[in-house]
């Protein structure tokens, strides 16, 4: 019993590895910030810092949901359905007249049913794929969720939000607190309680989590469920910022968020990552895509640029283990 405790719980050369991963990714933080503001004094401005800003709140809610999965061994691929579903139902429902507060609640609810859904679907397939069996429930939950946002939108066109109380509420930088006070909530879950002790556990070894009485499937099911409740609320911060709501607004975010969760030193294949490397991950991805757009960069070589920054930040990774062993 000592030994599979031992696999699971994180030693000092874990805690040393996060720690020296955690400067890494400051240091890239660092680095492209400084680049930037040289290459582009304007860079360092009041509205472009506050545009950075804006655009990491939805982000950040996703990639904080996202780490929860991928330290689990798992993957939501529906995260981009799920947003366009809850931001164009939010907008729906302003349109008929509904109080703001139901409206982010049901787009809160929906997402969070979508994500039982995959929870349940997963959990069947725990013992049938041993990697990654959310992969194809959450693929297809997306695309449902896109046709089903697709249903409300009037002639395939997005819903304009109209209704002050909302703008006032999920308008301007209060979007941002929202999600850094869900990123808070996300590393309470996972370094102070029961159910993130079990996500670890099971995403550092299936069979040793299951010796001391873990129970598997209802850990993942329980991320997943999860990651559909927030993503459904990055939904509603997503509405807010564009002040309305379309089926294939968030198309890609899901590939953003792994990407942010992986350059916060989040592992692909479960065990480690923390919600505060993400959150240093989504700022990268925000500066990088910032910097490069006001040096009026073609988006191929945007879309390049982000995946050396993810190879870079892998290879670091593995020369940081490979120190911290």
């Amino acid at each position: 019993m000592a030994t599979v405790t031992a696999e699971i719980v994180p030693s000092q050369r874990l805690l040393r590895r996060a720690l020296a991963r955690g400067i890494a990714v400051v240091l890239y933080l660092v680095v492209l910030t400084a680049v930037f503001s040289v290459i582009a004094p304007s860079f360092m401005s009041g509205g472009t810092l506050t545009a950075v800003l804006d655009l990491t709140s939805p982000l950040l809610v996703v990639g904080g949901a996202m780490t929860m999965c991928l330290i689990a061994a798992e993957v939501d691929l529906s995260v981009a359905g799920v947003v366009g579903l809850s931001s164009t139902l939010t907008a729906f429902l302003l349109l008929k007249g509904e109080p703001w507060l139901v409206a982010v609640a049901a787009a809160v609810v929906a997402g969070g049913m979508v994500g039982v859904i995959n929870g349940v679907l997963t959990a069947r397939l725990v013992d049938v794929i041993p990697l990654f069996p959310s992969f194809l429930p959450t693929l297809a939950m997306q695309w449902v969720c896109i046709g089903l946002a697709g249903l409300l939108e009037p002639s395939q066109q997005s819903i304009t939000i109209n209704n002050q109380a909302f703008a006032n509420l999920f308008g301007g930088l209060l979007p941002l607190i929202y999600a850094i006070v869900v990123i808070l909530i996300i590393q309470a879950v996972l370094s102070r309680t029961a159910l993130g002790y079990r996500i670890f556990a099971v995403g550092s070894n299936r069979s040793a989590a299951r010796l001391v009485g873990i129970d598997v499937a209802r850990t993942k099911a329980s991320v997943l469920a999860l990651s559909g409740l927030l993503t459904g609320f990055a939904g509603v911060i997503m509405a807010g910022y564009f002040q309305g709501g379309y089926a294939n607004v968030a198309q890609g975010i899901e590939l953003d968020a792994i990407a942010a969760a992986v350059i916060g030193g989040t592992a692909l294949f479960g065990g480690r990552g923390s919600a505060f490397g993400t959150l240093v991950g989504v700022l990268v991805l925000a500066v990088l895509d910032t910097g490069l757009l006001l040096l009026q960069v073609s988006p191929a070589i945007q879309l390049a640029a982000r995946g050396v920054i993810v190879i870079f930040a892998v290879a670091t990774d593995l020369y940081v283990r490979r120190l911290a062993g």
